[in-house]
């Protein structure tokens, strides 16, 4: 087992002190029982049990008895078991019996194990979430300092010795939503003092990086209080400078911050445990690349939450296809979900963007969409539910007041979804899993009736067909998905991407207009259409050949959902018609040129 000053040594500093020396001492060597594992057969991931049976992981999260009667509100009516069950291991009893008939297979994060362990009915496997960068204040804080280092490894103890030995021990989820915010971790490094370790790493970047010529540095960032690397090393702020390149220095800086953190929990995991699988740090439903890519050698599985991109459960294409392309590693679903308008809980579903459908059917073949779109992806290997019981109805201590449930809080399963899960045949399903599918490629299909209406977050381009209407990228792990369509009158372009506009990489907090995602189009031999996007403002369109009402766009921070009217002018004709073949070209610059996603292409326009 890795000791803890092996941990402190990698990357060491020599101005940091040594870790207190009871924490060298090794936990005692036990008698192990044999690991979960993750295989590969005829391209398709599978989690194997300890006697080597595979299986496609579906978990719920959240099995726990809910609100104590000391703490239960009335005004806010939760989920508490002690209301419908004489004691705790009747509740377990009842519940673990019910996720075993629904086609459960797992006990997912932040589940009540010791009050389930009571039941004889514990037959599934289980995950635990540790918590080890949210607990500790990685990867903000500094991650070369003893303190977080040893608070990591303290949390890390805490969870895995209780565990550890249980044969039912799927593995481990180091974190959950950390974020990853790149201007965040950028400005919080910079703000420690000159003797972090995480802020010298910095600085000697930037002066690898511009060769220590500060003139050179000066033409991507803007500095605060400080005129020289030497000032710099001890104090001072940069802010990125527009139409400067400075977004590639902070993707080297995350990079390397993503390396220290997974070098880090795979250490202090394996100090405490050798057999628990290393399932990441659920993504919070997007993705740096570059974070995702340093996990590759520290895990044993890349997780990502996963928000369905509509409300009808569907998915873009690119996110779990390039998050595999670009770690070669199977994937984990650390959440999925979706609520109904329609609940007995009196969930408003009002406190974040997540799927909302209007009744419980809606909500059962939604969700049965999500789930058979990753069974059939054969690099995903497991999915968890979120969650058995619905949230308070007035919401939990952050506001969150969704309808998430497998059963009300009043314990009574919403039978349409449960019904829906014991149909599922996970290993015969997951068995035929397709990397194959349609595209624009073999023909544009009709655009529907009214392409721009319901253009708001979950509904915008959720009438397309977007799985015949797909337009390949041209370029490598791309970040956004193109979906193609076409009436008399133009064709449709749908834009879906990920873009990660920051304000805080600015002093005054305002994203200049130059710094927006771009969005170029050229149609035939047209001249190009050249169209801002994203900072949570309105598109801006920069072509005289295009009236403004042909671009509807909308924005979160984090993704970017925009559709354009190509007239058929554009192209040189009056009206379009079945068997038309259209050429274009199209690139997209994401925040501050942080990546580029390019199509190219002929296509036939079908029927």
């Amino acid at each position: 087992m890795t000791s803890l000053l092996t941990l402190f040594t990698i990357f060491s500093t020599p101005a940091l002190s040594a870790p207190p020396q009871h924490a060298l001492v090794k936990p005692p060597i036990i008698k192990l029982a044999p690991p979960f594992s993750l295989q590969a057969e005829k391209g398709v991931w599978w989690l194997k049990t300890p006697q080597g049976k595979r299986f496609f992981s579906l978990g719920v999260c959240c099995v726990e008895p809910g609100t104590a009667w000391k703490e239960y509100n009335p005004k806010n009516p939760s989920y508490s078991a002690w209301r419908h069950y004489p004691d705790p291991t009747s509740w377990a009893d009842e519940t673990l019996q019910r996720l075993s008939d629904w086609g459960f297979t797992t006990i997912g994060g932040w589940s009540d194990y010791a009050t389930l362990k009571r039941s004889a009915k514990f037959k599934q496997a289980y995950t635990l979430v540790l918590h080890l960068g949210s607990s500790s204040g990685a990867p903000w804080f500094d991650m070369w300092s003893a303190q977080v280092i040893q608070k990591m490894d303290e949390v890390a103890k805490a969870a895995i010795l209780p565990v550890r030995n249980d044969p039912r021990l799927l593995g481990y989820y180091t974190d959950n939503e950390l974020g990853w915010w790149s201007a965040s971790q950028f400005q919080i490094t910079l703000d420690q003092p000159a003797e972090s370790g995480q802020r010298k790493r910095l600085i000697a970047l930037l002066q690898e990086r511009y060769a220590n010529d500060w003139n050179l540095l000066l033409k991507d960032f803007i500095p605060k209080g400080a005129d020289s690397f030497l000032n710099l090393a001890l104090k001072g702020n940069l802010y990125l400078r527009p139409q400067g390149d400075g977004i590639h220095t902070v993707k080297k800086f995350t990079r390397l911050l993503a390396e220290r953190y997974y070098q880090l929990v795979r250490a202090i995991v394996r100090r405490y445990d050798a057999r628990g699988l290393i399932l990441g740090d659920r993504y919070q439903a997007f993705y740096y690349p570059e974070v995702a890519e340093s996990a590759i050698t520290y895990v044993d599985a890349v997780s990502t939450n996963l928000n369905a991109h509509w409300n009808d459960g569907s998915l873009s294409r690119f996110y779990l296809s390039t998050l595999f392309e670009i770690t070669h590693k199977p994937l984990m679903i650390g959440e999925f979900y979706m609520a109904s308008s329609e609940n007995r809980s009196g969930n408003k579903n009002s406190a974040s963007v997540f799927p909302v459908v209007k009744t419980q059917e809606e909500r059962a073949i939604n969700t049965q969409r999500t789930l058979q779109y990753l069974l059939r992806t054969p690099y995903v290997a497991g999915a968890d539910w979120f969650q058995y019981a619905d949230e308070p109805m007035l919401g939990r201590s952050d506001g969150e007041n969704y309808n998430m449930g497998l059963v009300d809080n009043s314990d009574a399963p919403y039978t349409e979804l449960t019904s829906m899960f014991a149909k599922q045949d996970l290993t015969g399903t997951h068995t035929a899993a397709v990397w194959r599918r349609a595209n624009a490629n073999l023909g544009v299909p009709p655009a529907p009736a009214k392409p721009f209406e319901n253009w708001k977050p979950m509904s915008a381009l959720e009438g397309w067909d977007r799985e015949r209407g797909f337009a390949p990228p041209s370029s490598l792990n791309p970040l956004a998905d193109m979906y193609l369509s076409w009436d008399k009158s133009a064709v449709y372009l749908g834009l879906f991407a990920m873009d990660f506009a920051e304000d805080s990489f600015y002093q005054n907090k305002q994203i200049p207009e130059s710094e927006r995602a771009f969005w170029s189009v050229t149609a035939s031999k047209a001249s190009p259409i050249r169209i801002r996007l994203g900072a949570k403002r309105p598109p801006k369109v920069a072509a005289n050949n295009l009236e403004t009402q042909n671009v509807v766009a909308l924005t979160d921070g984090v993704r970017v959902v925009a559709g354009l009217r190509l007239p058929a002018r554009l192209f040189g004709k009056t009206e379009f018609k079945a068997g038309d073949k259209i050429t274009f070209t199209s690139t997209l610059d994401t925040f501050a040129r942080s990546y580029q996603v390019t199509w190219r292409g002929t296509y036939t326009l079908t029927k």
